[in-house]
């Protein structure tokens, strides 16, 4: 099979259908956030009840989809040094810029939203409600010191889903050498077992340390030959099932969150090396409304959480907590709903008015950064202004 970047169409495929599985992993996110942070009143289920619940609620499995986001990072990053022979200082600097402006703009955005969702939350929820991890976020205090390490990416925890954004931060500054690591065939196998041996250190999970091997081996799909087998297809489907329901498998096996974390790596990878690779076309990923979502997916994955509380908030003030949470499946449907609605409403509007001119000028300043290397070679349009914020 010829190179997928040779034909133009099939490149605006693989490019959409990437941009597509992220906007999929994101909803996956806000619904996964909607059954899990709240104290439901979980009624006894026996049966095919049961059996239907588990399979329903476990296919929004959160973590799996950060995971994916990890390694689809990687994969997109990876695409936009592998042009470079060498990895110069301007060409780095240009990347750092480039990151910079893509990652920080809509994240001090979402503080603010942060900010205010808490103060909702602590007025109108009474103790209780949430989760464990998400009652001490909303009982942090709000002050200077944590709203300047916020805006650095550092203090994540006005808004939970910050997180993994400082995991991003922390593997963009790290980027660059991954990459010449794992361009290298000589150093790809050594350069993968030790970022192995790196993801399973016995170190807090907020750490990130897991995740570098989501990173490498994401970097590592631009750069593998693009003959894939006959059965690649089915692989990918059960990488799906995998990412889906393989805690749901480990549920009762009390293994550290890092060995799910590996699986769904590594079945992340199978399945985003199908799409970029492959040349198939899923007709459901490349459909103008769920590719919308991919472009709105940056925006939506951080917004969605501040706002799913002053919903739950603002509908517990009127009906009562207690009723919520006395019907589960109900609330979890409509709370997931209103939220994407909102989410996705307040996301198109940042999208146009802050994320995407700000990325256009992060390319700008990168770009000129590369001219000043080199000023008689004209930048290219695919190197300037873009009207897709979520490419490279």
């Amino acid at each position: 099979m010829s190179s997928v970047t040779e034909t133009s169409g099939t490149e605006r495929n693989y490019l959409h259908q990437l941009t597509s599985l992220r906007g999929v992993a994101c909803l996956v996110v806000l619904f996964g956030h909607a059954i899990q942070v709240f104290r439901y009143q979980n009624p006894q289920r026996t049966g095919a009840r049961a059996a239907v619940h588990d399979i329903v609620t476990y296919a929004f499995n959160a973590e799996a989809a950060v995971v994916l986001f990890f390694v689809l990072s990687g994969c997109v990053l990876s695409l936009s040094l592998r042009k470079y022979t060498h990895l110069t200082g301007r060409i780095v600097g240009s990347f750092y810029i480039k990151r910079v402006f893509r990652i920080y703009p809509l994240l001090w955005f979402s503080i603010g939203l942060a900010i205010a969702s808490m103060v909702v939350a602590r007025g109108w929820v009474g103790d209780g409600v949430f989760v464990g991890w998400l009652s001490r976020n909303l009982q942090t205090p709000v002050s200077v010191r944590n709203t300047v390490m916020s805006v650095a990416g550092v203090f994540t925890r006005y808004n939970g889903p910050m997180w993994s954004l400082r995991v991003e931060l922390m593997y963009s500054v790290a980027f660059p050498f991954l990459f010449w690591l794992v361009r290298a065939p000589r150093l790809r196998v050594v350069t993968l077992t030790g970022l192995a041996a790196i993801a399973l250190l016995p170190l807090p999970h907020e750490v990130g340390t897991v995740f570098a091997l989501s990173f490498g081996v994401g970097a590592l799909i631009p750069l593998l030959p693009t003959t894939l087998s006959p059965r690649h297809g089915l692989y990918a489907l059960l990488a799906l099932v995998v990412l889906l329901y393989d805690r749901y498998a480990l549920a009762g096996s009390d293994l550290p969150e890092r060995i799910p974390d590996m699986i769904e790596t590594v079945a992340a990878f199978i399945l985003i090396r199908d799409l970029y690779a492959s040349g198939r076309q899923y007709r459901v990923l490349l459909s103008r409304p769920v590719i919308a979502i991919g472009e709105l997916s940056y925006g939506i994955y951080l917004l969605h959480l501040p706002i799913m509380l002053i919903v739950f908030s603002v509908a517990g003030h009127v009906v009562g907590t207690a009723a919520l949470l006395a019907h589960p499946s109900l609330t979890q449907a409509g709370l997931g709903i209103t939220t994407v609605v909102l989410t996705t409403a307040l996301a198109a509007m940042t999208y146009n008015i802050l994320e995407l001119p700000l990325h256009n000028l992060g390319r700008r300043l990168g770009n000129a950064l590369l001219v000043q290397s080199s000023p008689s070679r004209p930048v290219s349009p695919r190197q300037g202004a873009d009207t897709h914020a979520s490419r490279v």
